[in-house]
């Protein structure tokens, strides 16, 4: 009795050893990192959301859709952070607008980059689309992008006026 009482012992280790072995740090799998991102400014205690993320490229040419969460600021420091430390990064605004789900636009050569804000349950949450500028799809030709309405020649005389004679 006393032998299988630590035989079923040493198996237990054994097998939660190998357990935690599987839990180890993946050395295959790479850890998120905002490193990678040196032409925009990332908060120190930001969170990536790898599963929504899409990013394409690298260095100061990379594209695609980033989306982080902050615990320690809410999507108003986040807003005042962006909107600050973006032309420090060389960025020149385009456009803002400060509401529930915020959004800043910026350009900086030939790239775009749009940013949302907004709160989520623990903190800040921020969505960041990077784009080149123009460049086919959604790019609006030179000239306005539109065709102008034909012109109409007007009418010889305008329509009567609507009275009660008209109508009985």
């Amino acid at each position: 009795m006393k032998w299988s009482a630590i035989a079923v012992l040493v198996a237990a280790l054994a097998l939660s050893a190998c357990a935690n072995a599987s839990k180890g740090n993946n050395a295959g799998t790479p850890t998120p990192s905002f490193a990678q991102f040196s032409d925009i400014p990332v908060p120190s205690r930001a969170s990536m959301d790898v599963e929504r993320s899409l990013l394409l490229g690298h260095g100061e040419t990379w594209t695609g859709r980033l989306i982080y969460s902050s615990w320690s600021q809410n999507e108003s420091q986040l807003y005042d952070l962006y909107h600050d430390e973006m032309p420090k990064f060389g960025w020149q605004e385009i456009t803002s607008v400060r509401a529930a789900i915020s959004i800043q636009t910026w350009q900086r050569g030939s790239r775009v980059c749009t940013i949302q804000f907004k709160d989520d349950a623990i903190g800040g949450e921020v969505i960041l689309t990077m784009a080149p500028m123009g460049g086919g799809g959604g790019a609006v030709p030179a000239g306005g992008g539109y065709d102008a309405p034909a012109a109409t020649a007007p009418s010889a005389a305008p329509p009567a006026p609507v009275t009660k004679s008209n109508l009985d």
